[in-house]
């Protein structure tokens, strides 16, 4: 009988089949079923009985008979169906009796075409075979059996529906099937009632809101036709005629003045109020929710007609009446949006329903009210636009929480708070949801007993402003959800279990209260026994109270969770796994056979998810494995390896990227095993994988090869011998692929193989440079820490310009490697890899042949060598002493720049004033000195009090002094320092010549330098100059070299502005005897000439800045000196405690003598001041 067109299966028996009820009839149908249940047998009747239809010496009884036993197996099974559908002489056969049989063969016919069309691939068969002419001719047949017949026909044939199939469609308006069907409704055919409800079906699956047809229906009386049905004794009738109402609304709005007119909604409320039909109701509010959206005037009609309560009454009737099944949802949905059209939406819905709950005197009963609010709240999508603050819903449903006085009432409190909180459009609006939202649920199941304490937990979660561990009672409550673990409801524990993982992921103290309350072997049972749920929960629980604490970890282990876990993995729940993996990598603290045994029998699993879990799990294990378990052969940690290995071979694409994942993690934190198991067995495996199509599975084995390659053993020189020149060639085109992942994975498996020179080789000739210059550029730090270490094998083994063969590119890699290097993090660092390769490039005597030279590429961003200072500033000596030696080398040029960086670096003045102390390397020392000079050049005065408020300057002077002593004739230092010579000018300050001296030479002009910059900048160190016996050792120095008349007078320029034209403000000048009595004998003969020389200069010559005065003086007259000694000399002794002049000195206007600024003593210039 067709009464709807749900999803809800109709009964498939024809409605006018008589029953049968002889024990004859019942014996031929079981042998006819029998005949179905064997699949050769079935096929073989089938054609037997089609046969009998078709061939021309079979009597008419008996295809009568024949198709009637046909009937009975299509009703019967559905591979009847199919099998006599797929008949390529079924349809015409059956087509043929409907034209032309006898009237009983044309109702078993149409009958059996019924049938048939309950399979929708044998519908559409039977709708293009032809039936449509045949089955309209026998429904307007004077036989009530065959129209019923013929009625059901039509209805089964078009129950499909027409909106997709053109074809179809087509067919049923060249026949005028709906036209012949509303003359049939007519009031005046008087129509059987289930030749009714079979045409009013089939309307209804005809008639859609956007057909054409309803004009016609329009102007036929249709409006009167329908409304006279929603009338009818008939539940088929009346359900169909309210659908084919609200098409005709959906299409035609203007109608709806019509339909008002002729008491539809009167009737269609009367539908909806009925409790015997379920799909006439739902029909009824399917056309009240069509009316209500279209028309102002419908919506005033239906409130008006009392509309209000019956749709209420609507909403809650399944869950009253205890109704399951699409239907039901369907009449709540409809119920529901024929609500929210009236009151103008669903947010305005729901404010009513919650004024409607506070209001004392409602045409509704209160728990219809709260039904209604829940399942709107539960529906609720947020796509009217309009703001609604839950909040206001939970203090009403609060309240009468509070103030319940029915077990009624408190389960339909309870259901809304429940709706509302599960709704993800207010949870996240709402304090606390999911606890909430659970602690109602365990209200709903709690004892009378317990109840009441869950209930005032709940309203002190709500509008106490108490957090879940306050509103439970603390530890009490902990020690009452631990009780309901026990009950034997699953849905009980998992509420009680799910409560105390929201309490223990947000409550440190409820971890020991669980602890406390003897909680762990319940949750360790429930891993075991508990629902799917349950055990989810309860492992996270574990994991949250082994995270917390060792000795309740220690618990948990001794309360067998491992095992109970391990289980777990075999679950399929994803969620359970997870949980379960978590939980045991946190708790398993050591690698026991025991549990990799069981681990390897879970790799043995048919589910790859268990499998996969079970490799994640066993990684962790090996990792806690001592080193002699996992090489030595036949234990069982080196199994479980050996195991993972042979998953890289299976067919399986996730259980090979699992397990390539956690070999890499195992070889990156266990270096210490790397050397040994560095071998074919398990390096090529993972080669293999190299060129897998899945590049996650390709990344994952080239980290596991960069892995196992950097060994342990730092000084080895090729890290898998295993791996030959050729092999490489996977990871070199992986390194060049558009994923920068995998180019990084590439290229630290490359790395730590480059060292070997053939691989190299093989490397270089096949761009890799380029791949290392894409990850430096927009790689990850540790991508950019490989492509370093590459770089730093590839420029050890082959010149510069053959692995940077432009000036752009080195500068593009300096940068690229200054920025690497100022994302590290220099804390117990005594190796990095950009360092390295920047120590390389500035102390290569190619960059002197790039144009402009490569060490300019370091200065052109000045603040780029800010990594460099910080190094020397907070790194320890290794990483010290390299950035020491490439500052060392950029001091000559701009200066000033890095004399900004390092006195702006805290802390990096020291660290350079450290290393000449207590460096062992005279390279280093040396190049420490060098820094400090360019410090110490631009902002004299700042690093001076640096290093006075140091306390080291002291030990400073001694460390030079001692370094003066010392002979250095084989240092390998190969530097570029300042040699302040020139033949061409006495004062150019643009046109230092660079050299590199020898050692023994680059430490005396170095360390002579620095002490004269000290002293000139600090009187007393002139005094700690004497006292340390650091002018004899000079005096030494200079007397030594006064042989060599070219390298004795280098820095003339600075004896003359410190010694003679000190006080360019004094018209006296300097004395003779002032300026000769306790200089070195060396020294005497030119002092004298040179004070002699300025005697005889007028005063106002002689008032001149000192630059002007020494350009004055004739450079034939003065000889050379040599510059740095005899600066230094002067600069220490003059004023010292032996004294070159009295304390009231004639040559100073304050009584003593020291440095004056650079532009007044000259004493910082190289420039050069020669005498032939």
């Amino acid at each position: 009988m067709p009464i709807s067109s749900s999803s809800e299966p109709r009964d498939s028996r024809d409605p006018t089949s008589p029953a049968p009820s002889t024990s004859s009839s019942r014996s031929r149908e079981a042998c006819n079923l029998a005949e179905v249940d064997d699949p050769g047998s079935a096929m073989s009747t089938v054609a037997r009985l089609l046969e009998q239809l078709h061939g021309s010496v079979t009597s008419l009884p008996e295809k009568e008979v024949a198709i009637k036993r046909l009937l009975e197996l299509a009703k019967a099974k559905k591979d009847a169906r199919i099998l006599i559908g797929s008949h390529s002489q079924a349809m015409p056969l059956f087509i043929s009796f409907l034209r032309s049989g006898t009237s009983s063969a044309k109702v078993n016919a149409a009958a059996l075409l019924s049938a048939l069309c309950k399979e929708e691939d044998l519908r559409v068969k039977v709708l293009l075979g032809g039936c449509i002419p045949p089955l309209l001719s026998l429904l307007k047949s004077e036989s009530a059996e065959a129209k019923k017949a013929a009625a059901e026909a039509i209805f089964e044939v078009s129950s499909g529906g027409l909106s997709d199939d053109h074809i179809g469609m087509k067919i049923f308006v060249t026949e005028g099937v709906v036209p012949t069907l509303w003359d049939l409704l007519n009031p005046k055919s008087r129509q059987d009632r289930i030749v009714e409800g079979f045409v009013t079906g089939a309307l209804r699956n005809l008639c859609g809101d956007k057909d054409g047809y309803w004009k016609a229906t329009l102007e036929a009386g249709g409006v009167e036709i329908i409304t006279g049905l929603l009338s009818s004794k008939n539940t088929a009738s009346q359900s169909n005629a309210a659908s084919l109402l609200a098409r005709l609304i959906s299409a035609f709005s203007d109608s709806i003045p019509k339909i008002i007119a002729a008491g539809a909604v009167k009737a269609l409320l009367q539908l909806l109020n009925r409790d015997d039909d379920i799909a006439v109701r739902e029909s009824a509010a399917d056309a009240l929710e069509a009316l209500s959206s279209k028309s102002t005037i419908a919506k005033k009609a239906v409130v008006d007609a009392g509309g209000l309560p019956v749709l209420i009454g609507a909403v809650v009737a399944p869950s009253k009446e205890c109704m399951r099944g699409v239907t039901c949802h369907s009449l709540q949905s409809h119920a529901v949006c024929a609500l929210s059209n009236i009151c103008g939406g669903t947010t305005s819905l729901l404010l009513y329903l919650g004024e409607l709950c506070q209001s004392p005197r409602s045409a509704v009963s209160l728990a219809d009210i709260l039904g209604a609010l829940a399942y709107t709240l539960m529906v609720y999508d947020g796509t009217d636009g309009k703001f609604f603050d839950p909040v206001e819903i939970e203090n009403i449903l609060v309240v009468l929480l509070k103030s319940h006085d029915s077990k009624l009432l408190l389960d339909r409190i309870l259901e809304a708070l429940a709706s509302l909180y599960a709704n993800a459009c207010f949870s996240g609006r709402l304090d606390h949801s999911n606890a909430k939202k659970v602690l109602v649920g365990l209200v709903t199941m709690a004892s009378d007993d317990v109840q009441d304490h869950l209930v005032h937990a709940l309203t002190s979660l709500c509008c106490d402003g108490f957090g879940l561990w306050d509103a439970l009672g603390k530890r009490e409550g902990v020690q009452l959800l631990i009780s309901l673990l026990g009950l034997s409801s699953e849905q009980h524990q998992e509420y009680a279990v799910s409560l105390l993982a929201i309490l223990s992921d947000e409550v440190d103290d409820s971890k020991w209260a669980i602890t406390a309350a003897g909680g762990i072997p319940p949750l360790v049972q429930l891993l075991e026994t508990g629902s799917q749920r349950a055990k989810e929960d309860a492992a996270h629980i574990i994991c949250n109270l082994c995270c917390h604490s060792d000795d309740i970890r220690a618990c948990v282990e001794s309360a067998g969770a491992v095992l109970a876990l391990l289980w777990l993995l075999k679950s399929d729940s994803p969620r359970g796994q997870e949980a379960s993996v978590k939980a045991l990598k946190v708790l398993i603290r050591s690698a026991d056979s025991a549990t990799i045994n069981q681990l390897l029998a879970l790799l043995l699993s048919d589910s790859v998810s268990s499998k996969t879990h079970a490799i994640t799990v066993l990684g962790h294990v090996l990792v806690l494995a001592p080193q002699r378990d996992l090489i030595q052969n036949g234990a069982p940690a080196n199994k479980g390896l050996r195991s993972l290995v042979l998953v890289l071979d299976s067919s399986n694409e996730e259980s090979q990227e699992c397990a390539a994942t956690v070999l890499a993690d195992i070889f990156s934190m266990r270096q210490d095993i790397c050397d040994i198991l560095a071998t074919d067995e398990i390096v090529q495996p993972c080669m293999k994988l190299l060129t897998s199509g899945n590049q996650v599975i390709a990344t994952q084995s080239a980290r596991a090869l960069g892995a196992l390659s950097r060994s342990a053993n730092t000084m080895s020189k090729n890290k898998m011998s295993c791996i030959a020149e050729g092999d490489v060639q996977p990871l070199i085109e992986m390194a060049k692929t558009s994923s920068i992942d995998a180019a990084e994975a590439a290229i630290a498996a490359l790395a730590n193989l480059l060292s070997d020179s053939q691989i190299a080789k093989e490397a270089l000739d096949d761009n890799i440079v380029q791949a290392l210059t894409r990850v430096l550029k927009e790689g990850s730090l540790d991508g950019k820490i490989s492509a370093s270490r590459s770089l730093y094998h590839l420029l050890n083994q082959f010149p510069l310009g053959e692995v940077f063969p432009d000036y752009s590119l080195c500068c593009f890699i300096i940068h690229a490697l200054l920025v690497c290097l100022s994302g590290i993090s220099l804390e117990n660092v005594t190796s990095l890899d950009p360092l390295d390769v920047l120590a390389l490039m500035v102390m290569t005597k190619e960059g002197a042949h790039f144009s402009p030279p490569l060490r300019t590429a370091f200065l052109e961003a000045p603040e780029s060598l800010e990594p460099l200072v910080r190094c020397i500033s907070v790194g320890l000596p290794p990483i010290q002493d390299k950035s020491i030696q490439i500052l060392a080398r950029l001091c000559q040029d701009q200066s000033s720049l890095l004399s900004e960086q390092i006195n702006r670096s805290q802390g990096c003045i020291d660290s350079l004033v450290s290393r000449v102390m207590e460096s062992t390397n005279m390279e280093i020392r040396i190049s420490s000195a060098i820094t400090l000079i360019s410090a110490l050049k631009d902002n004299r005065e700042d690093s001076i009090e640096v290093l006075e408020a140091s306390g080291h300057l002291k030990s400073l002077i001694s460390a030079l002094i001692d370094m003066l002593k010392q002979h250095s004739t084989s240092t390998s230092l190969d530097i570029e320092v300042w040699k302040p010579y020139t033949e061409k000018s006495l004062f150019n300050c643009e046109q230092d010549v660079l050299d590199v001296p020898e050692s023994g030479k680059v430490l005396e002009e170095t360390v002579a330098r620095l002490l004269s910059l000290i002293c000139s900048s600090h009187p007393r160190s002139k005094v700690t100059v004497m006292d340390l016996g650091g002018v004899d050792i000079v005096s030494d120095k200079l007397a030594s070299h006064s042989a060599s008349r070219q390298d004795f007078s280098i820095h003339v320029n600075r004896l003359v502005p410190q010694a003679v034209l000190q006080c360019k403000n004094r018209p006296c000048g300097p004395s003779l005897y002032t300026v000769t009595s306790a200089a070195p004998p060396i020294l005497l003969p030119w002092l004298s000439r040179i004070v002699s020389l300025v005697h005889r200069m007028p005063l106002a010559t002689r008032a001149r800045r000192p630059p002007r005065l020494i350009q004055d003086i004739s450079p034939p007259l003065l000889p050379r000196l040599h510059g740095q000694w005899s600066i230094f000399l002067f600069a220490a002794s003059h004023h010292s405690c032996t004294g070159w002049a009295p304390a009231d000195c004639s040559w100073c206007s304050h009584g003593h003598c020291g440095a004056g600024s650079d532009e007044e003593v000259g004493l910082l210039s190289p420039n050069l001041m020669t005498a032939e």
